[in-house]
């Protein structure tokens, strides 16, 4: 199964929980496409616009092979660029799994949870085979 990772990974709650995701995800043998691993080469030879074509490029491919997409939810905030890979992927008509990153009293937008086929606690890993079982 090949699986797109989006999360933000601006801070470092959200790195550390994005690191241990990938590392369990591929310890089980999932195929991880991991955003933050893609670089382009010249990156800092070009202009910002032109980089930024290149990525968004590359993720959209990537989304477009995956055979689902886990979604780091950390709530209401939402970093635009997981927001728009996960509606992306939703018109796209992959699978699309929210992971709720928060404290159980966390807020999500309705918007981000609605368009999940699944939703999985981000603290319950270890069960995360149920991703490949359907809704």
């Amino acid at each position: 199964m090949k699986i797109y990772l989006a999360s933000p990974f601006f801070n470092i709650n959200e790195i550390l929980m994005y690191e241990y995701a990938i590392e369990s995800l591929r310890a089980k043998g999932y195929d991880v496409y991991v955003p933050r691993e893609h670089t382009v080469e010249d990156a800092w030879q070009m202009t910002n616009k032109t980089w930024a074509g290149y990525v968004f490029d590359e993720d959209v491919r990537a989304i477009n092979e995956c055979d689902v997409v886990l979604v780091m939810n950390h709530g209401m905030y939402s970093d635009s660029g997981t927001a728009w890979e996960a509606g992306y992927a939703m018109a796209a008509g992959k699978r699309v799994v929210q992971i709720l990153c928060g404290e159980p009293n966390t807020t999500y937008s309705l918007m981000m949870i609605s368009s999940a086929d699944k939703i999985v606690e981000y603290y319950n890993v270890e069960n995360w085979e149920e991703i490949s079982a359907g809704t």
